[in-house]
């Protein structure tokens, strides 16, 4: 998977280098369904995202375009999103142009393992996205020794405390 995610990386890397592409991040188009209103606080609670970073590539799709701001009928202080015309011929051009890459990197491979790999893919988002707390609590606690930061700053007095008693 990290040889895989390198990959992905790279190319994009160098294909956004070459200033012939917009860097704008498209991948959000594919969170709107046609006529679809969405909220950025919610995209960026789905993709487990920063909202303050959600609503500068918002903001970004915004000014190319892609995407235009309407008045929220049930909250007059919230703007919701949706695609413009533009920004569904983007989303739609970059799923054929994934299909035809997708289709060009397997061309040598039998059908029936161009339908596995898909089924699989398929089978690994699906789990992926049902176990991302469990996955993220996961990583976090090996990499920190605290599964939740919210739970290690719930503890931080209880250490300082105990820290304190040793002391005296």
């Amino acid at each position: 998977m990290t040889r895989l995610m390198r990959q992905y990386g790279a190319i994009r890397n160098r294909i956004t280098a070459t200033g012939r592409v917009s860097a704008a991040p498209t991948f959000l188009l594919f969170k709107f369904a046609d006529g679809q209103r969405r909220r950025a606080a919610d995209l960026a609670e789905e993709l487990c995202a920063d909202p303050s970073t959600v609503s500068r590539q918002v903001a970004q799709l915004v000014k190319e375009g892609f995407l235009e701001r309407q008045a929220d009928p049930d909250d007059g202080r919230a703007s919701l999103l949706v695609l413009t015309d533009l920004g569904r011929q983007r989303r739609d051009a970059l799923r054929r142009d994934s299909i035809a890459l997708f289709a060009g990197v397997t061309a040598a491979w039998s059908d029936h393992d161009r339908r596995t790999l898909a089924e699989l893919l398929h089978r690994y988002v699906e789990d992926m996205e049902s176990q991302r707390e469990s996955i993220t609590e996961a990583v976090l606690a090996s990499h920190t020794g605290e599964p939740d930061p919210a739970a290690a700053a719930r503890r931080a007095p209880d250490r300082q405390r105990t820290n304190t008693e040793r002391t005296t």
